[in-house]
């Protein structure tokens, strides 16, 4: 949390900390909020009981996980937070159906795998003036009740939620949470997902080339046309 904060360029909005009731905050920046939930859940799947219990007065919202380092202009997501109600990137193991093998968790549920994208829960934008928002991460958490002991995390709870309520969240490209796992880039990054260092050049990336992350830089691996 400190390095996202001390690292990214965020824009001036209040920052709000989601934790529970032990972890120390003592360190974080002033002006930080704290906000302490627990919810009966451990690892990454407690993200979708904390979503559901977000304050009231909350309006547009970007999530962030703590590994998460914004490095550019992020303004389209809040545009199409409120346009859309969520605004997410795809995961770089895209295929719901494939992650885990959570095929078997959508045929229970009557959602016949057919191709679904997967959306990464790390970078999330949305409007809680949107009501539909709610009932996605309501229906989120109701699924992690029914799975328990499920290996998959949050992303897939959320992302299914979506395919049952026909909810269409605005697709952001992958630069707005790019987590280095070898896929190519398209342009320059505006979210790193991940805690090793954000890449040098990041955000400006040689045009004509398509880059990748090894070794710990982002290199041009294939020439596109301009």
């Amino acid at each position: 949390m400190r390095r996202c904060l001390r690292e990214s360029t965020l824009p001036d909005y209040p920052v709000l900390l989601v934790t529970d009731s032990e972890t120390p905050t003592d360190d974080l920046p002033d002006g930080v909020r704290i906000v302490r939930r627990d919810t009966g859940f451990s690892g990454k799947v407690r993200k979708v009981a904390l979503l559901t219990e977000l304050p009231d007065d909350l309006e547009t919202v970007l999530f962030l996980d703590v590994d998460t380092v914004v490095i550019d202009d992020i303004s389209l997501g809040f545009d199409m937070a409120e346009k859309h109600g969520i605004a997410m990137a795809p995961a770089p193991h895209y295929s719901l159906a494939d992650f885990r093998n959570f095929r078997k968790i959508m045929i229970q549920e009557n959602v016949f795998p057919r191709g679904q994208l997967i959306y990464n829960s790390g970078v999330i934008f949305f409007s809680l003036k949107n009501p539909a928002v709610r009932s996605v991460f309501n229906l989120a958490l109701t699924l992690a009740h029914k799975y328990p002991d499920a290996p998959w995390g949050d992303q897939p709870y959320l992302t299914l939620a979506m395919e049952m309520l026909a909810f269409n969240p605005y697709t952001l490209s992958p630069s707005f949470n790019h987590r280095g796992f070898g896929e190519l880039i398209s342009g320059s990054l505006r979210i790193w997902h991940s805690y090793r260092p954000v890449p040098e050049a990041a955000t400006s990336l040689q045009a004509g080339y398509l880059h990748r992350f090894e070794n710990g830089a982002l290199v041009p691996v294939l020439k596109v046309p301009l």
